[in-house]
């Protein structure tokens, strides 16, 4: 049975096509003319998805169009070809290191929000859902594309880009300071104003630009599109549990009581214990036969030695990355997140991890795109054409989120599931916490005076690695204006300002050297 698409054909002119999907709509590629047909067309069509297709991109694969509309993505796209690579700016400014402003390139499908209308197929009922955020002050159908793609991104939608949707590459597409701005007010509230007129170079024309689109509402967007209640069925599949310890075996040995009645139960659970000998126990595998528990002594420290010893040995198709502290692990954990990578062909399922200790946070019930690494289920296949684990990272912060970027640049499909609850301890032994990586975290920073989250050599690292320089420097910048803003009264406040100006020349120091070492660790791989 054929899939039901109707096309929105652009630029046809005289051209005519035949198409068996669906209706034919056309329009003009202007901001007004296809606000109007989309508006129509949401109206009077009867499909589940839409076609919006440039005529001068020549004949459409029919093949790969019907073949995309059976699976369960909602929006595809070739943003990446026809130009949409690193826009909107302002996200450089905002959102610098997120995994989806970094693009891959464009000869790898992959995931991505900035979507082209000249080239992508969208699912009917989720253009219904995100339309009224395309603001009709736009000056640019391309500008259009963007913020539908970022809209649908942020609503939960489950957006890729395809490599073979067209064929040839356009240039670069300039977007004008005005669409960027209205993007701006759209997306995010007043403080972010604010913090691009500051850091994006032209004081005075940012004030004036940002003026100018005053009357531009604020939306605020959140997933609400993929319901995470429903459980999707899942085929069993070979899972291998990786679980590095260091000197909490109270801890492990209750994760892998609740490991061994998964209703999926995992292939083996794999430990490396790089617990000092003196301290180090043994723990007998004979009580816990259903897991096949295979144990890893290491006396070398590091949480990347760790892992990557873990994944070369793991013979499952999937991994997945648990650490030794988890607890209230469910008996369908592993089914769920089965369950979702195989509903979306996903290569890797973020689970939504509690931290114990801390307030409570609302969970909202819904998938969407991962843009973090927190335990995860993951492809062994990907892990490993990803280079595993980067040791600059061993005994510092960011070692997931690197692997996580390096997976994203290969194409790997990443999708939270906010009903795979899990909880963590913030134990207070082990881990980064062996080599005072995490002596300071954002959490402790935000209820101290005198305590600073400073950016570490792997931070600055990994922003040089993937990032450019606007982007290195306004997370710099976010990072230390962050520290100021710490919970507590206005006194509070004022007295953490003042510590902060009296540290800042030994702030200062730390930064460079930081700075230094990270510049250092990427000339020496070139």
């Amino acid at each position: 049975m054929l899939p039901k698409i109707d096309l929105v054909l652009i630029n046809a002119e005289r051209q005519s096509v035949n198409w068996q999907y669906g209706q034919i709509y056309t329009a003009a590629y202007s901001v007004d003319d296809m606000r109007q047909t989309i508006q129509g067309l949401i109206q009077e069509s009867k499909a589940e998805w839409v076609l919006f297709w440039d005529a001068g991109l020549g004949e459409i694969n029919e093949t790969l169009t019907a073949g995309l509309a059976q699976t369960n993505i909602d929006a595809w796209h070739a943003g990446l070809r026809l130009g949409t690579s690193g826009l909107p700016n302002a996200l450089n400014y905002i959102n610098p290191a997120w995994i989806y402003n970094k693009d891959a390139t464009p000869d790898v499908s992959s995931s991505s929000f900035r979507l082209s209308l000249k080239a992508s197929i969208i699912r009917l009922s989720v253009l219904k859902e995100v339309l009224p955020v395309i603001y009709p002050q736009y000056t640019s159908v391309d500008m259009m594309g963007l913020c539908l793609g970022y809209a649908i991104i942020r609503k939960g939608g489950m957006m890729r880009y395809h490599h073979a949707l067209v064929k040839q590459e356009a240039v670069k597409i300039t977007l004008s300071e005005r669409d960027e701005w209205i993007f701006i007010k759209q997306f995010f509230p007043a403080k972010w104003h604010w913090w691009v007129v500051l850091n994006k170079k032209g004081l005075l024309n940012n004030i004036r630009h940002k003026n100018s689109v005053n009357n531009v509402a604020y939306i605020h967007l959140k997933p609400d599109l993929h319901s995470s209640a429903i459980k999707h069925a899942a085929i069993p599949k070979i899972v291998s549990v990786l679980a590095p310890t260091l000197d909490r075996y109270s801890y492990l040995k209750n994760e892998l009581d609740q490991l061994s009645v998964q209703t999926i139960m995992p292939l083996e659970v794999l430990v490396t214990d790089q617990t000092d000998d003196a301290r180090r126990r043994t723990i007998d595998a004979n009580e816990y036969t259903a897991i096949n528990l295979r144990w890893f002594p290491q006396s070398e420290k590091g949480q990347c030695n760790a892992w990557n010893k873990l994944i070369e040995e793991a013979k499952g198709e999937y991994l997945l990355f648990l650490g030794d502290d988890a607890d209230n692990i469910t008996t369908d954990f592993i089914e769920k997140l089965l369950g979702t990578a195989q509903y979306y062909n996903a290569d890797m399922v973020a689970s939504n991890v509690v931290e114990l200790g801390l307030p409570p946070k609302p969970v909202n019930p819904f998938y969407y795109m991962s843009d973090t690494f927190p335990i995860t289920l993951i492809k062994r296949e990907v892990v490993v054409k990803a280079g595993c684990m980067d040791m600059f990272f061993n005994r510092n912060i960011r070692a997931d989120y690197d692997l996580a970027l390096r997976c994203h640049q290969l194409g790997a499909f990443m999708v939270f599931d906010s009903s795979a609850l899990i909880d963590h301890h913030r134990a207070p032994v082990g881990g980064l916490r062996t080599y005072k990586a995490r002596a300071i975290t954002n959490r402790t920073s935000k209820n101290s005076v005198t305590k600073f989250a400073e950016p570490t050599s792997s931070e600055l690292f990994l922003l040089k690695k993937y990032f450019g320089a606007t982007e290195f420097t306004n997370y710099v910048r976010i990072k230390y204006f962050d520290q100021l803003m710490i919970n507590g009264g206005l006194f509070k406040k004022l007295v953490r300002l003042l510590v902060f100006i009296c540290k800042l020349p030994a702030i200062q120091k730390r930064y460079k050297a930081n700075l230094a070492a990270a510049i250092n660790e990427l000339q020496s791989r070139h």
